[in-house]
């Protein structure tokens, strides 16, 4: 169940861009910890309705073997492809732990490289 629930958030939320799905699939203390920083959700959707308006597009992929599935945690092993109109596409690796509290992201620990907190794709 969690697996798909990642797999459907990345795919309607992410590659669609539509912010206005975080708080279905985002609970209300969520917490994010990326590379070193924390995000609460406020911060989290704050900062995604913003990115979204931007031109920049995304394609989400898996390493299919890398999940695993454990009470009410997830880890994966997720790629992304970042791109914006002139500028050479960019690919992002993500591995992440998932926290989910009845059928909602609670806290997702990541390691991102390259950092996406530091690319200029994520400033604002």
């Amino acid at each position: 169940m969690s697996i798909k629930l990642l797999k459907e958030m990345f795919s309607e939320m992410v590659e669609h861009k539509d912010a206005s799905l975080i708080p279905k699939y985002y609970h209300e203390a969520f917490e994010l910890y990326a590379n070193g920083e924390t995000q609460d959700y406020n911060y989290f959707l704050n900062f995604h309705e913003n990115i979204y308006n931007t031109d920049i597009q995304y394609q989400v992929s898996y390493d299919e073997n890398s999940f695993v599935e454990q009470a009410n945690k997830i880890a994966a092993r997720v790629f992304f492809i970042i791109s914006k109109p002139g500028e050479p596409t960019k690919e992002l690796e993500v591995i992440l732990i998932a926290q989910f509290k009845g059928d909602k992201f609670f806290r997702i620990w990541e390691l991102c490289y390259p950092d996406w907190s530091k690319m200029p794709e994520f400033t604002l």
